[in-house]
């Protein structure tokens, strides 16, 4: 029988975890965990937030940074940098080593977003101007974004624009999506969704959308909802749901998993459907004991969730994508922030992120899959799909002008690729998934 999470499971013991070094050749080297600790009204603090890396191979626990700060609002990692967002301050990490590289003191942070070496920081409340800024990789500021409507949250990405959630705050009546120009740095246009996207938070991009979950409204009890943009015809569609909806933890394939009536559930991204509200049941919401923020692990078809009270030290948990679970490891208190450390073979070289100078669809891919390369035409371009034994299966030389091409993947095997796009400036890599 099917064993799922509950509240009992701060006593499970721990158990290995197999093929942490996934097959496919790409690996989950570390987790990294942020807790802003327990919440103090005032001054004479003694509490603070930490910084901490679980090995999932290893099963430890290392705490390697205070910040002395009050909350913690995002992690990302862009190869073995971090980069934490807390109250008042940014954070960049080496997390080979756990060093500091950089630190800025800032206001405001909601999310945090890695592009094309720059590091986008969306802004909320006391921010009444610039709701979106972008940090160059030593965290100095490159751009203010002027014209967006009120605090923003999610951020996503596709091609040569970003895309930003602009919920106004806790008070706001609607939700609206900012699209920015990342060859000006300035802001596009701002689309209103309407009332039916209120609490709009996470974006993600998925075959050729951009989807925002809206949370549920505070005095809503069961009714959120899900937006789906299509980028190229600029149409939009709100999808209500009739339960609790929380953060998203991530996609894997074609099911977005987000918090649903404070557990984990899934949802079909290609038919806007709910799969199971259930995966992972409510630990304990009634005693207020949350899922405080959650991430799926692609590559092991697993869920890291981070639960707790957010008045004593809480603690991890690993579950299958069904909701099996696998082994728990200790936290600090009020786990907000959590970000999965992918390692990529020897051999392929990564530079930057997911969005970078081409962007591709749709991914997965059945047969055709599309490229579109970005910005500024290059004088010369190399691109490979490389399988994950590092063997070229596929390459192409351009020279000046072509600004797309299509790939027939009909003959690959099922499984993870990457595309290496090699320039005057460098190399970019991504990965595709072939069905």
């Amino acid at each position: 029988m099917k064993s799922k999470i509950n509240i009992i499971l701060v006593l499970i013991s721990i158990t290995g975890i197999c093929n942490t070094y996934a097959q496919r050749g790409e690996w989950v080297n570390q987790v990294i965990v942020v807790n802003s600790g327990k919440f103090e009204s005032g001054p004479n603090y003694q509490d603070y937030v930490t910084v901490q890396a679980y090995d999932p191979v290893l099963k430890t626990v290392k705490v390697f940074d205070t910040i002395y700060t009050q909350s913690a609002q995002d992690v990302v990692i862009d190869g073995h940098f971090a980069y934490v967002a807390a109250q008042d301050s940014i954070i960049k990490y080496d997390i080979d080593n756990y060093q500091r590289v950089a630190a800025i003191a800032d206001s405001g942070m909601a999310n945090l977003c890695l592009y094309n070496n720059k590091l986008i920081v969306s802004k909320q409340y006391p921010i009444k101007r610039f709701f979106v800024e972008v940090l160059d990789e030593t965290l100095s500021l490159v751009h203010f974004v002027e014209g967006i409507s009120g605090d923003c949250g999610g951020i996503s990405a596709d091609g040569n624009s970003i895309y930003v959630a602009v919920n106004h705050g806790w008070l706001g009546t609607e939700g609206r999506l900012a699209v920015i120009s990342t060859d000006t740095w300035t802001l596009t246009k701002e689309i209103n969704f309407g009332a039916d996207a209120v609490g709009i938070c996470n974006l993600y991009n998925y075959d050729g959308g951009i989807f925002s979950i809206n949370k549920t409204p505070l005095g809503h009890e069961s009714i959120g909802s899900l937006t789906v943009y299509n980028i190229s015809s600029g149409y939009y569609s709100n999808k209500t749901l009739d339960y609790l909806v929380g953060d998203g933890a991530g996609i894997d394939n074609n099911l977005l998993y987000l918090k649903i009536n404070e557990g984990i559930g899934s949802y079909n991204l290609d038919t806007q459907t709910i799969v199971d509200p259930a995966i992972v049941p409510d630990p304990g919401s009634a005693s207020r004991i949350y899922i405080l923020s959650a991430r799926v692990d692609y590559l092991n078809n697993r869920l890291y969730l981070n639960i707790g009270t957010r008045l004593v030290n809480g603690f991890g948990v690993i579950t299958s994508l069904t909701g099996d679970s696998i082994t728990s490891f200790p936290e600090g208190i009020s786990a907000d922030c959590i970000a999965i450390d992918y390692r990529t073979p020897v051999g392929i070289q990564v530079k930057g992120t997911i969005e970078m100078s081409f962007s591709l669809w749709p991914n997965p891919v059945d047969d055709l899959l599309s490229v579109k390369f970005n910005g500024s035409v290059l004088s010369s371009r190399e691109l490979s799909v490389i399988d994950l034994t590092g063997r070229i299966i596929y390459e192409k030389r351009f020279i000046n002008g072509e600004k797309s091409l299509t790939i027939s993947c009909e003959n690959f095997p099922a499984g993870i690729y990457f595309i290496s796009l090699k320039t005057d400036n460098g190399i970019t890599t991504k990965k595709f998934f072939k069905k």
